[in-house]
């Protein structure tokens, strides 16, 4: 039997996934020069994150004599803060967290706080990946006109990872097994597994590690998946919610159906309804599941240092086609800097510009380790995100190609949905109180409307 990470990795699996207890810098003092740049930063997932951004924002201000001060946060802090901003808390002049663009960036841009940032990104606009410019178009209410209102930095989405060695050891054989890639067959495959690997030995072990709590934002970001699997459309792109039409309900209904069907089955991990964002990871790195689906590229990014288990146990996958056949476009979260309107626009378009020249933006990217994308297509071209044995930043490079429209973009207001996780609340009712699926998704149209109508009345 193949032996389990050790307990090393997987506490690092812990230290990247996103719940980090601690910032680099715990400053919380706003006080700053008049004239001094204030900058709230993500702290990094990895040291060389945390390095590049120090150190860029060294030299510029060398060549500038501005002086900074950059200030890190976890990024539970980060979205805190932004949070705060909306209302009415202090800004600084520039603002990056890996969470905030989905959760904040539209609503930012439709209240009126962010500079427009055509005139930065302009130079590097026909270098960005399809996909990047239509996903930092906001609109904004007093203008009603969309228009760029961030600085990409990097891009994800999520990704499926699973054991290559324990699933050929459940399946007796050192030949690589073939996953199916239609939908229902895909999830099929994982519960016939998970008997297999039982029998084999591994008696603790489950099929499909997917997270079914509110607790955390992956539940419902991969659910997005599954509505898109099954062909629901929620929001229009003029802004519309959809979800009172009676075809597109039950699309919901059968894709909550689908997602809850595993926990209901036994093929996900009882304690799934429990988990935090970085719970599946640390189930899935001690092996108590044959796969999961996370939204970066944390898992295998854990464990870089250890070349068996990144490139030989660990393997990565692209998500399996819809009910109906087609690819499942998915969603791309662009990890996105923010200028706010403050009287130091003017320098802080001057750092922002500065960060993005290629050689700033590959280096700081490429300190990820392979966690997020680069936004540049000239950056991807460098060896780094081409090393074909390398399935995690192929699979991922081949779901961000395939991407759509978050519905954020469409309608600020849904920021405020994936804020309150409410479609998590509905798969947590479905499993936990056993709630009709039918209640649990009325129950959460009913939410996602009354948000929409408070929006419509600000």
């Amino acid at each position: 039997m193949k032996a389990q990470l050790t307990l090393a990795s997987i506490l690092l699996g812990l230290s990247v996934s996103g719940c980090n207890l601690t910032g680099v810098n715990q400053t919380t003092s706003q006080s700053t020069n008049g004239d001094d740049l204030l900058v709230w930063w993500s702290e990094g997932y990895y040291p060389e994150e945390t390095d590049a951004i120090e150190s860029i924002t060294r030299k510029w201000e060398k060549a500038t004599g501005k002086k900074v001060k950059l200030v890190f946060f976890n990024d539970g802090e980060i979205s805190q803060r932004a949070t705060e901003i909306l209302n009415g808390g202090p800004k600084p002049d520039l603002m990056y967290g890996y969470s905030v663009g989905d959760s904040h960036g539209p609503t930012f841009a439709y209240k009126g706080f962010l500079l427009e940032t055509s005139d930065v990104i302009q130079e590097f606009k026909n270098d960005y990946s399809p996909g990047i410019i239509e996903n930092i178009t906001f609109l904004n209410k007093q203008t009603q006109e969309r228009n760029p209102y961030s600085i990409p930095l990097s891009v994800s989405s999520a990704y499926i990872h699973y054991w290559k060695d324990l699933l050929q050891e459940a399946n007796g054989t050192d030949l690589a097994i073939n996953i199916p890639d239609s939908w229902n067959e895909f999830w099929e495959f994982w519960g016939i597994n998970q008997q297999k690997a039982i029998q084999a030995g591994f008696v603790d072990i489950k099929g499909i590690g997917l997270p079914m709590a509110s607790s955390t934002s992956d539940t419902h970001i991969l659910f997005d998946f599954f509505l898109e699997a099954h062909e629901a459309k929620i929001i229009s792109p003029s802004g519309e919610l959809l979800l009172r039409n009676s075809e597109e309900r039950n699309k919901v209904i059968n894709a909550m159906k689908n997602y809850t069907s595993f926990y209901k089955k036994g093929w996900v991990p009882a304690k799934a309804t429990e988990w935090g964002d970085v719970d599946n990871n640390i189930n899935f790195l001690s092996s108590l599941s044959l796969m999961t689906a996370n939204p970066t590229l944390s898992i295998p990014g854990s464990q870089t240092a250890d070349e068996v288990a990144y490139y030989e146990r660990i393997a990565s996958v692209g998500w399996p086609k819809g009910i109906s056949g087609k690819k499942v476009r998915t969603d791309i979260s662009v990890k996105q800097m923010f200028i706010f309107d403050t009287n130091n626009a003017k320098e802080a378009k001057s750092y922002a510009l500065n960060l993005i020249k290629p050689e700033n933006l590959s280096t700081y990217v490429e300190g990820s380790q392979g966690r997020y994308l680069p936004v540049s297509q000239s950056i991807l071209e460098n060896p780094f995100w081409n090393e074909l044995r390398n399935t995690h930043i192929q699979a991922s490079r081949e779901t961000v190609e395939n991407y759509k429209l978050a519905y954020q973009i469409y309608n600020p207001a849904y920021t405020e949905v994936r804020r309150l996780n409410i479609w998590a609340q509905a798969i947590e009712q479905v499993c936990v109180n056993n709630t009709p699926v039918e209640v649990a998704v009325d129950n959460a149209i009913e939410s996602i409307e009354s948000i929409f109508k408070k929006w419509e009345r600000s």
